[in-house]
């Protein structure tokens, strides 16, 4: 290792616990060495880059300091066989922690800040991603933001024609491997939309084609159901989208308040 590598080699072991909140310019920082010397040295590790590593860090300290899951406060012993429900809500854990460690805040500040700004939000998706797509449409119609949110597939292709500078458009795909969400992506990126793509970190053509590229978690442990790790990742992405929304924009802010007025005087009638 040269000397920078070893600075960071020696930083992150004796921090491991530390480094998944760390950004790459964070560590950089710590360290006293540049930006792309993290990177250099993730990819040195075998990692595509420094998200990939945190995350792998990430996962081993949480192995080391628990053989188990902690389930409902209760620390399970050793050995102790896992219920269903048990396993299910561990899948959930997981993929909301990894998709918690793969977007950085300055990431989910640039996604919130585009959709805000966005005359027009378009959502779309891709596999079994429209649950969160539709989800995300009445978060954001609840706080006033003109949202396109179809499930069929001409119909979406249609819609992202009429989109025009200053709009944003949403793409949702487990891999990023989809034909229609790339097509979407290109008629988005010429109509001068800013487009935002929620995939897996493979390299794919949904992501590359985006301005703003935020990952979700698209498998888990062997014994887990991809489509509910997916879906549950892809939906905790957006609600971290939306909650730095309403908390950093004041118009969010504002509409989610007059929202919440709404539905209490809808109660009371």
């Amino acid at each position: 290792m040269s000397a920078n590598e070893k600075k960071l080699a020696d930083f992150i072991l004796e921090n491991p616990s530390l480094i998944r909140d760390y950004s790459s310019q964070q560590i950089a920082g710590s360290v006293g060495v540049s930006q792309s010397s993290v990177v250099k040295f993730s990819q040195k590790m075998g990692y595509k880059g420094f998200t990939d590593l945190k995350l792998a860090i990430h996962e081993s300290v949480v192995k080391q300091e628990s053989n188990v899951a902690v389930l409902n406060g209760r620390r399970a012993s050793r050995g102790a066989s896992e219920s269903l429900k048990d396993r299910l809500f561990q899948a959930k854990s997981d993929a909301i922690s990894g998709a918690t460690d793969l977007n950085d805040d300055d990431s989910l500040r640039l996604a919130a800040r585009a959709i805000e700004s966005a005359a027009r939000v378009q959502l779309a998706s891709s596999g079994n991603a429209f649950s969160v797509v539709r989800d995300t449409a009445l978060k954001l119609v609840s706080i006033g933001k003109p949202v396109i949110a179809e499930p069929d597939i001409e119909v979406q292709l249609q819609s992202v024609a009429t989109l025009a500078r200053g709009d944003c458009l949403v793409l949702i795909s487990a891999t990023g491997q989809s034909t229609h969400l790339g097509q979407l992506a290109k008629q988005g990126k010429k109509a001068g939309a800013t487009i935002i793509s929620i995939t897996n970190q493979s390299a794919n053509p949904v992501a590359a084609l985006a301005d703003i590229r935020l990952y979700s978690v698209s498998h888990g442990r062997d014994n887990d159901i991809p489509l509910v790790v997916a879906s549950t990742s892809q939906q905790h992405v957006m609600d971290l989208v939306f909650y730095t929304l309403v908390q950093s924009g004041k118009h969010g802010q504002a509409s989610l308040s007059r929202s919440l007025k709404s539905q209490e005087l809808s109660k009371a009638k």
